[in-house]
C-alpha cells in the first residue's frame, strides 16, 4: 500500500533516461521508487519503455492486469483506470511485456503526443510526492514527453566506450525540444554504473568530466548482488546475505541518498535501537 502524501507540493517528476541501452536505467528507477516510498513518500513509477522490465520488478506478468497502463497516457482522455498497488509500496502506472500499443505511440504526431502525456499525467501531480519514470534507450515521442514534464533528469552511464556518446545524445535531445517548454532542460547527474578499477574505466569517468557534466559521487560496482535482488524481487539493500550484497547495498543506498538531496527529498533517520537496560537487581 502506498504510504499518504508526505508533502503540500506537487509531485516532482524524475526521470531516468539515456538513449543507449543495458546501463542500468531500469534497476536505478526501481530503486529510487522503493527508497523514496521507504522514506515515506507517496511514490508513483510509469513504465514507458515497451519491454516491460520495469515494471516487472514491482509485479509479474499475471499481476499486470486492469489498470493504468502508461499508453493510456497518450490517449486524448485516459480512462477512468487507477494505477496498480505494488508489495513495495509504490503505486506503478505499467507496461505489458512486449507492450505494442505504447511502442506505436512513436508513430503518433509529436505535439499530440506530447500535449496529451502532459495534459493526462497533470491531475497526479496532486496525488503524489514523487514520479519516477523510465524511458526507453531511444530518442522519441515518449522519452521527449517525459523530458518535458521533469523536474530533474538523471543519466545513467556504463562506465565503457562510448559513455560520453550516450551523455551527448542526451543533451542533444533536450536541446532539440527546448522549445516547447519555457525551463530550461538540463540534465541534473550523470550516474557512474558498472565502474571498474580498469584503464578503459578510468579513461571514460575523464571524457565525462571534460565534458563538463555533473557526475554524481556514489558510483555502483560490478558484481551480480543487483541481479539477485531483483531475481528475489526485493531492493538491494534488503538482500544482504553475502559480503558483496551488503557492500553493493551500502554503494546503492549512497546514490539513493545523493539522488533525494537533489531532489529535495528529506531522509528519515533510522529508527534508534532499543538498549536494554541493567536493572540493577542481583539474584
Amino acid at each position: 500500500m502506498s504510504p499518504k502524501k508526505r508533502t503540500q507540493d506537487p509531485a516532482k517528476v524524475i526521470v531516468i533516461e539515456n538513449q543507449k541501452g543495458g546501463v542500468g536505467k531500469t534497476t536505478i528507477a526501481y530503486h529510487l521508487s522503493c527508497y523514496l516510498a521507504e522514506q515515506g513518500y507517496k511514490t508513483l513509477a510509469i513504465d514507458l519503455d515497451g519491454q516491460g522490465n520495469l515494471s516487472s520488478r514491482f509485479l509479474d506478468r499475471s499481476k499486470r492486469v486492469g489498470g493504468c497502463r502508461s499508453v493510456h497516457l497518450f490517449n486524448d482522455t485516459t480512462p477512468d483506470l487507477k494505477p496498480l498497488d505494488t508489495p513495495d509500496g509504490v503505486d506503478l502506472i505499467y507496461s505489458i511485456d512486449r507492450d505494442v500499443e505504447l511502442f506505436n505511440v512513436e508513430r503518433m504526431d509529436f505535439d499530440k503526443a506530447l500535449i496529451n502525456f502532459n495534459e493526462n499525467l497533470d491531475p497526479m501531480l496532486d496525488a503524489y510526492d514523487y514520479i519516477v519514470m523510465d524511458t526507453p534507450p531511444a530518442h522519441g515521442n515518449k522519452m521527449s514527453a517525459a523530458s518535458i514534464t521533469s523536474n530533474y533528469i538523471f543519466v545513467p552511464v556504463e562506465m565503457a566506450a562510448f559513455a560520453v556518446t550516450g551523455v551527448e545524445s542526451v543533451l542533444e535531445t533536450l536541446a532539440e525540444i527546448q522549445r516547447y517548454v519555457s525551463d530550461r532542460l538540463q540534465v541534473t547527474g550523470v550516474i557512474c554504473n558498472r565502474l571498474r578499477p580498469v584503464n578503459s574505466h578510468t579513461e571514460a569517468l575523464a571524457e565525462l568530466n571534460a565534458a563538463g557534466v555533473n557526475i554524481l559521487t556514489a558510483r555502483l560496482g560490478t558484481n551480480g548482488a543487483v541481479d539477485d535482488a531483483l531475481r528475489d524481487g526485493v531492493p538491494v539493500w534488503k538482500n544482504k546475505r553475502t559480503g558483496a550484497q551488503r557492500e553493493t547495498a551500502k554503494s546503492m543506498v549512497s546514490l539513493m541518498q545523493e539522488i533525494c538531496g537533489y531532489v529535495g527529498a528529506k531522509i528519515q533517520p533510522p529508527p534508534a535501537k532499543a538498549v536494554a537496560k541493567k536493572s540493577g537487581v542481583t539474584k
